[in-house]
């Protein structure tokens, strides 16, 4: 039963059923599903069989929240944290321990990444069926100065993600529609080309330059991690520069000027992508002085530029927000968690068998650490879902192959016949 309300709540949660559908709202649907599964976790009997991997990687993140719950005192706002940022850090950092409580098996494993990544897909497809039926394009974006805005694709109507973060849920499906569908029958071949077409559609009409970036990133990491390493990333290389080429030559005049502005300082939209490293030098000074050891506070990053610098904006970079709220110890502890996920999930795919279900969800999963570890310079922070979700997974993921590793061999059964008759064969 736990299990089946962990896939509830990830369809209510990502599909944003509460508000699609009025009633589940006003019962806090979400709210309800998360106290029974947090009923169930405090209720459930402590497991012995648990595999050392996955127990690190749990070790790692139960040490971070330890230290940011202990200098709450410390921190420059405490009131700040207790009364906003621990309400939403809750609602993402306990995903973690549902899923490695209550994915126990293979079978259930299979499913929730099933419906995780069915999520994700469903969050891509829908703006862009919305344009091509109504012609949705929810964001513009202006230039520094400029007159006309560029009209961007971005989430649902229900799912109200800007531009960026669109891009970013649609590279994150790539991994995993790889890895667990391209190896697939013919049909599943042919439903995934189906489905990134639909989806890098999307992609290009977000307008997302960091979109653009960690698209390159997450293929050349799928190539790194293949068997024959160098010509796989030959072939990844190949593949993006022919793609690229084609797309480049059906794209409109504005859309066009704003990929280039990524390398030409002269075309439209170089001004934002300036103004986005003048906000990371701003956030930079805001990490040297005396809170830089500790932090302002958890979801603090807000508060920090509004009085350091009168703009209440995100800090977009995961790095410089995590020493903003929990400073240079809390930075060390937090990637000393995701390292552990990389190296668990890098032990365990050089012992499985890179045809196995467990090994290919390895291999996606650390290619998929490698892009979000990019995309952390430009969007992001401790208080978003991602890495407790697909943190939850590698640790479910390590955590079974060890069981399966562990289980023994099925006993020879002999029969000594001359020691029982004393006869010979």
């Amino acid at each position: 039963m736990p299990f089946i309300i962990l896939l509830l709540l990830v369809l209510s949660y990502f599909l944003h059923l509460t508000s699609r559908i009025p009633l589940l709202g006003m019962v806090r649907f979400d709210l309800v599903l998360m106290l029974m599964l947090s009923g169930a976790l405090l209720l459930q009997r402590r497991e012995h069989d648990t595999s050392a991997e996955s127990d690190n990687i749990k070790r790692r993140l139960l040490i971070f929240i330890g230290f940011f719950v202990v200098t709450i005192p410390l921190v420059r706002w405490p009131g700040s944290v207790l009364w906003f940022g621990i309400e939403f850090y809750l609602k993402v950092v306990l995903f973690f321990f549902f899923i490695t409580a209550f994915v126990k098996t293979e079978k259930q494993l299979k499913i929730f990444v099933g419906v995780l990544i069915g999520c994700q897909v469903f969050r891509g497809l829908e703006p862009v069926y919305l344009y091509m039926t109504t012609g949705y394009l929810p964001e513009v974006a202006y230039s520094l100065g400029g007159k006309n805005g560029l009209g961007r694709l971005a989430g649902a109507p229900h799912d109200v993600i800007s531009a960026n973060p669109y891009a970013w849920v649609i590279v994150t499906t790539i991994p995993f529609l790889y890895y667990h569908c391209w190896s697939g029958k013919i049909y599943l071949k042919l439903l995934t080309l189906a489905v990134l077409g639909f989806l890098g559609y999307g992609l290009v009409l977000s307008g997302s330059r960091t979109g653009l970036v960690i698209i390159v990133v997450v293929v050349l990491a799928i190539a790194y991690f293949s068997q024959k390493k160098t010509r796989g990333i030959i072939v990844a290389l190949a593949l993006v520069l022919g793609v690229g080429y084609f797309v480049a030559g059906v794209l409109s005049p504005e859309l066009s000027q704003r990929y280039l502005s990524l390398v030409d300082s002269s075309a439209v939209g170089a001004s934002t992508a300036q103004g986005r490293m003048n906000g990371i030098n701003r956030a930079v000074t805001s990490v040297s002085n005396i809170h830089g050891l500790l932090g302002h506070g958890l979801n603090t990053s807000k508060e920090v530029n509004a009085n350091y610098f009168g703009s209440a904006q995100v800090t977009h970079n995961i790095y410089l927000e995590l020493l903003q709220e929990v400073g240079i110890v809390g930075f060390i502890l937090y990637f000393l968690y995701v390292k552990t996920m990389f190296m668990s999930l890098h032990s365990a795919a050089s012992r499985l068998a890179s045809e196995s279900f467990l090994g290919r969800l390895a291999s996606a999963l650390k290619a998929w650490i490698v892009m979000n570890l990019v995309y952390g310079l430009a969007c992001f922070g401790l208080s978003s879902w991602e890495w407790y979700v697909f943190g939850g997974v590698a640790a479910a993921c390590v955590n079974i192959m060890n069981k399966q590793e562990n289980v023994p061999a099925a006993t020879e059964l002999t029969f000594d016949f001359e020691q029982q008759t004393g006869e010979r064969i």
